[in-house]
């Protein structure tokens, strides 16, 4: 067993005889000066010999201490060195992983959660795209069905509510229906369904979403709802954050699901990759704790 005085100790001294300073190596250290002071008398008292002359001028090395400091730079030296290469070799050995998402998607429910991907999957250099491109790994896309020539499942199917901003919370719905126009999500240049569905199963007349505001993507739609523009039907899997924070309120129970959802689609040429398998098992527990909530 290797019989060496305390590592700490040993850095200080180092630090110490760097700066020539127990005050600056003690702010390099982010510890007090006190602290450096006793470490260096615990290792001095533990090799038997003094390091530092100290006068009021500052501090010196001794003769010993200059011995000391040139074994210890030298090793430090060497641990650094041998570090450095092992942390250069396991950063070149992280897989990349490249995943394309709708970019209401990757911002509002994907984003949150990538730290938790990342404590998952540590070894990945992750890159999230909300533009088609070939490089990708991974898709998730917003449909209603499976792709054939992919390797195709459903993460969730969404889940519509009437949302508005907090000063129309406890009003009548069918009031602010009547007063406050409708705002619409388009997806390939028609109205999504989201009011028209949510509607018949509030048995609401759907000509009360005829006075509306169309926006090309859902963010869109939930910026207009908190500036009290109008009223929304969102989708609550993207809202969680405003529902939490009372930027949004649900206007009411009702809830209609569907028909459309978010999908993973991974070309099968991709489906064995370990880092693609490990994304999907952790895609596919957030996306059951999703449905639960």
């Amino acid at each position: 067993m290797r019989r060496l005085p305390s590592l700490t100790a040993l850095r200080f001294f180092e630090e110490s005889a760097r700066h020539m300073s127990f005050n600056q190596s003690a702010a390099a250290l982010c510890v007090t000066p006190g602290a450096v002071s006793r470490q260096i008398r615990l290792l001095e008292d533990a090799l038997g010999t003094k390091l530092f002359d100290r006068d009021h001028k500052g501090i010196r090395l001794t003769a010993q201490g200059v011995e000391l400091l040139e074994c210890v730079s030298e090793a430090f030296d060497s641990i650094e060195r041998v570090t450095r290469a092992l942390s250069s070799a396991q950063r070149s050995e992280r897989k990349r992983l490249t995943i394309c998402a709708p970019p209401t998607f990757a911002t509002r429910w994907l984003s949150p959660r990538l730290g938790s991907l990342m404590d998952a999957v540590p070894n990945i250099e992750l890159s999230v795209r909300t533009d088609s491109t070939d490089e990708r790994h991974c898709c998730i896309r917003f449909g209603h069905e499976a792709r054939a020539d992919h390797r195709s499942e459903l993460l969730f199917i969404e889940r519509h509510v009437l949302v508005g901003a907090m000063k129309f919370a406890g009003q009548a719905v069918e009031a602010l229906l009547a007063r406050l126009p409708a705002l619409h999500v388009l997806h390939n240049d028609a109205r999504l369904t989201l009011w028209p569905n949510w509607l018949d199963a509030a048995s609401l007349p759907r000509s009360c979403a005829d006075n509306g505001i169309e926006f090309s993507t859902l963010d869109q739609a939930i910026h207009a709802a908190r500036a009290a523009t109008g009223l929304a039907v969102v989708d609550r899997n993207m809202i969680a954050d405003e529902l939490h924070d009372g930027s949004l309120v649900q206007l009411s129970a009702v809830e209609s699901n569907g028909p459309y959802g978010y999908w993973l689609d991974i070309a099968w040429a991709d489906a064995a990759s370990d880092e693609v398998q490990a994304f999907t098992d952790w895609l596919r527990g957030e996306g059951a704790k999703a449905v639960q909530q």
